[in-house]
């Protein structure tokens, strides 16, 4: 439900965000304002990519736990499945 908000939260986020570190970088002649927009772009920019992983976990969260769940079983034998035990 909540996958396309958060993608495109993240993708104008992350637009954002490199536009702030270009400007940064090559607009602004001033050192220490064009620091300024580097920092606030590269904030942005990791902002915008959390949003769209938090989106696609949304989206694919019920694979993601029966993932999980597979991956601990195999971690963790049953007792009563061990390979001492053989009646």
């Amino acid at each position: 439900m909540l996958f396309r908000p958060f993608v495109v939260a993240g993708t104008i986020l992350v637009a954002f965000g490199i536009v702030c570190i270009w400007i940064g970088s090559s607009i602004i002649l001033l050192q220490e304002e064009g620091e300024g927009f580097r920092i606030i772009g590269l904030r942005f920019l990791i902002g915008g990519l959390i949003s769209i992983a938090i989106g696609f976990i949304e989206k694919y969260y019920l694979l993601l736990r029966y993932l999980m769940r597979q991956a601990s079983s195999k971690v963790k034998p049953a007792k009563n499945n061990s390979d001492y035990y053989k009646p």
